[in-house]
Parts: structure tokens; sequence; C-alpha cells
């Protein structure tokens, strides 16, 4: 019999030579931190981070690149639920924990997805309406308002080291390809850092390339959800049908 996860949510942040991005999000965590049940684990790359609070577990990557950070604070969180949250981004000041606990004990999903609220920007980004959620053709779950169960991203290997900027639309593709059930709401969960490498002119060019990859990587599950789709439309017409004549 499994033990039970001895948090119910663990916050990994990933920064490498940012300390001012870095300060801001340990800062958005301090009230969280102080629950019990909740640890934020920081994985760090060049220079040692300085002022580290008792109350966040520092690591020293020990591999090369964001997606093994994102992987070796994985392998040593101990929460139910599991939030990326990189240096620079917040957790949303509007969010309380107690409201969060509440609905990931009560949820059967196994991905909570949210808001974020840009830097700059005077309300949170809406996410895409329903006919754009699936198939996916883009990557829609904003990465830092998106909350997944450790349990769930352990048996699915965790982050695909291929991918250097896309690794979340990778993730999504395998975990909701498979049947993962998402709880998406309208609420803004993290404010997000428009500095990102993700967001620089410099980046687009790779963002493309990894995209277009990680669709044809999963073009058959796009291909196959078409059909459902299709298929659902034919069935009830056809129903339609039959009732009107029979």
């Amino acid at each position: 019999m499994m033990n039970a996860p001895a948090h119910w949510l663990s916050i990994i942040t990933v920064t490498k030579d940012d300390p001012v991005g870095w300060a801001r999000t340990l800062a958005s965590a301090t009230t969280w931190r102080a629950y019990d049940g909740v640890e934020q684990i920081v994985v760090h790359a060049g220079r040692e981070p300085t002022a580290v609070p008792d109350s966040v577990q520092c690591l020293r990557q020990e591999g090369h690149g964001i997606v093994a950070a994102f992987n070796e604070g994985l392998k040593v969180a101990q929460g139910e639920w599991v939030w990326f949250l990189n240096g620079g981004d917040a957790i949303h000041e509007e969010l309380g924990p107690d409201w969060l606990r509440l609905l990931l004990s009560r949820t059967q999903a196994d991905l909570v997805v949210g808001c974020v609220h840009g830097d700059g920007d005077a309300e949170a980004r809406a996410l895409s309406p329903l006919r754009e959620q699936w198939p996916l053709l883009h990557s829609w779950p904003p990465h830092p308002a998106t909350l997944v169960r450790r349990g769930l991203l352990l048996r699915f290997g965790g982050f695909d080291p291929h991918y250097r900027i896309c690794m979340d639309f990778d993730l999504w593709q395998r975990l909701l390809g498979a049947g993962a059930r998402a709880d998406v709401i309208s609420i803004p969960l993290a404010r997000f850092d428009l500095k990102g490498v993700s967001n620089r002119p410099d980046s687009a060019g790779m963002v493309f390339r990894e995209n277009g990859a990680v669709l044809w990587r999963y073009q058959g599950a796009v291909w196959l959800a078409l059909w459902r789709s299709v298929r659902g439309l034919i069935t009830g017409w056809l129903r339609a049908v039959h009732h009107r004549f029979f």
C-alpha cells in the first residue's frame, strides 16, 4: 500500500542567475510556505542564491537545461500536487491557500488549469474557448498556472529533455492524450513574467520549430480526436433521422 503524500502541494521553482526574479517568486510564496503541507523546492544553476529562507529546499542543478531542472525538482517533491512556478513568476496576490487546498482536495481531475496575469496587463489572460481546447493544436494551458498530480507526472516520466522551450506542450499532449482529466478555471493563479525566454524575440524561431515537432509527433492523436468528433456528429444525425421517421 502506497504511503500518503507528505504534503498537499509542492511548488517547484527553477532559476539561474536571476536574483530579482528569484526574490519575487520566493516573496509571493512566503505565506504559502507557512501553511502545513506546502513545500517549495528551488533548483538553481549558475551563481549560488543568497538569503535562502529556512523553509525553502534549495538544490543545485546536476543536469543541464531547464527540463533537467524541472525533473530534478519533481524527483524530490513530496506533495500530492505539483506547481512549477519559475523564477520571475509569482503566485497571484488574490489567490489564497485555503481556497486552493479546498479545490484540490475535492476535485477528481488530474490537472487544474487556471489563468495567468501578465505583468502590465490590466486583466488576467483569458483561456482558449472550449472549441479550441481539444484537439490540442497549441499550448493553451499556461505553464505557471497549471497544477498536476505528482503521481501522474512520475508515471509519465516528467518532462521530455528533447525540448528546450515547448516541453510543457509535449507534456500536455501526453497527459491529456492518454485520458487525464482537467479542471479548467477562469481564475488567475499566477503573475507571469513577460521577460521569460519563451517571450523573447530571439526565441520565436525555436518556439515555432518545437511546436511543429510536437504536433508532428502527436498527429495520430490529433487525427483520432478529430475523427471522434466527426463520428459523434454523424451518430447524432443518424439518431435524429431514425427518431423522426421511425
